[in-house]
């Protein structure tokens, strides 16, 4: 009987595939299935992946021309025969108890989704990424509608799939898969059908998992991954599937709304760090671009002030500047920040 599937996409990660599958295989929780999906790789991780499943009956690989990460889960989660679903990146590593301390408490509370905590960097600063929601708490299917699914609408901090464990029957019997074709945020809407569907959830102290923020992966190249088109595309997303007795068109729209104007204060922020080595002839482009965005424009014109209330001083300031399209003030203001936080 295999306990929990163990989907794991890979692309070109030669360099951290090994780190990854033996901290797969040092499970304390020994009943688990590893698929590995070979998504068209160009260097040596397809030759690693065959070594490991030739040594381990619980390694199985699946190879296909390169598709994304989308598909490549998607295809793991056609062959999955756990009770339960979890997810690793082939860049990251997971503790030697991670999947035992979910499935335990899974067990233990009969829950659809358990999620942790989880070990991060960013710029070479390490820490633990915590939900927002209380720790050690059962979360039942209205609590679940009314606060957690709104979340994933106007937040993004807890989109990530890989620190979470999954109840198989949650997923296939609602035929959910993830979005095919998105490059960004598959995650976040994945997870939102998910919660939608889940009666119990719960959030654990504990954090097992660690991720390692790749220079060049998706989320970080910037420039040539156009992030603000993708920005643009992601406020596009029809979300009317997930409105419920607590959450009606209206606010879905400002969720919508005020997750994408935190977005571009943050990619601003990204346009502007030394470390994105962006140089500034392509600075000022992608600051116009974003300042002149019908989409930019029309969400200012109808919930400027809404948001502007619901944020600090500081992020008021370059809502201001964005809004009356002042690049100046937006570079001095950022600029200011970075250096009081020594960027």
């Amino acid at each position: 009987m295999v306990t929990i599937s163990v989907i794991i996409p890979v692309y070109n990660a030669d360099k951290f595939l090994e780190r990854c599958i033996n901290s797969l295989l040092s499970q304390t929780l020994a009943s688990c299935e590893f698929i590995f999906v070979n998504d068209g790789s160009t260097d040596a991780s397809l030759s690693i992946l065959e070594r490991f499943q030739q040594k381990d009956s619980r390694v199985k690989l699946i190879s296909q021309e390169n598709q994304g990460v989308s598909e490549a889960r998607n295809n793991g989660l056609k062959i999955a025969q756990g009770t339960y679903i979890g997810f690793v990146d082939a860049d990251d590593y997971v503790e030697y108890n991670f999947f035992d301390t979910l499935y335990q408490t899974a067990e233990k509370h009969h829950l659809d989704i358990t999620v942790c905590n989880y070990f991060s960097s960013q710029d070479g600063t390490a820490f633990t990424s915590k939900a927002p929601f209380k720790e050690h708490t059962v979360y039942e299917s209205v609590t679940i509608k009314k606060d957690i699914v709104p979340y994933f609408i106007s937040h993004e901090t807890i989109n990530s799939i890989w620190n979470k464990l999954y109840r198989t029957s949650l997923i296939k019997e609602n035929a959910i898969i993830f979005p095919k074709g998105v490059a960004l945020g598959e995650d976040g809407w994945f997870n939102s059908l998910c919660f939608a569907k889940a009666d119990k959830v719960y959030f654990l102290s504990y954090a097992g998992y660690h991720y390692i923020d790749v220079s060049g992966s998706a989320t970080r190249n910037i420039v040539g991954k156009n992030y603000f088109q993708r920005i643009e595309q992601e406020y596009e997303n029809d979300y009317s599937h997930l409105q419920n007795e607590f959450l009606d068109a209206k606010e879905v729209q400002y969720l919508k709304a005020y997750k994408y104007l935190s977005k571009i204060v943050s990619l601003l922020h990204d346009y502007h760090n030394p470390q994105n080595d962006i140089n500034g002839a392509t600075r000022k482009r992608l600051v116009s671009e974003l300042l002149k965005s019908k989409t930019t424009i029309k969400i200012f014109k109808d919930y400027y002030k809404t948001v502007f209330l619901q944020k600090s001083k500081y992020e008021q300031l370059l809502l201001f500047a964005i809004k009356y399209k002042l690049p100046f003030i937006i570079s001095l203001v950022i600029g200011y920040s970075n250096k009081r936080n020594k960027r």
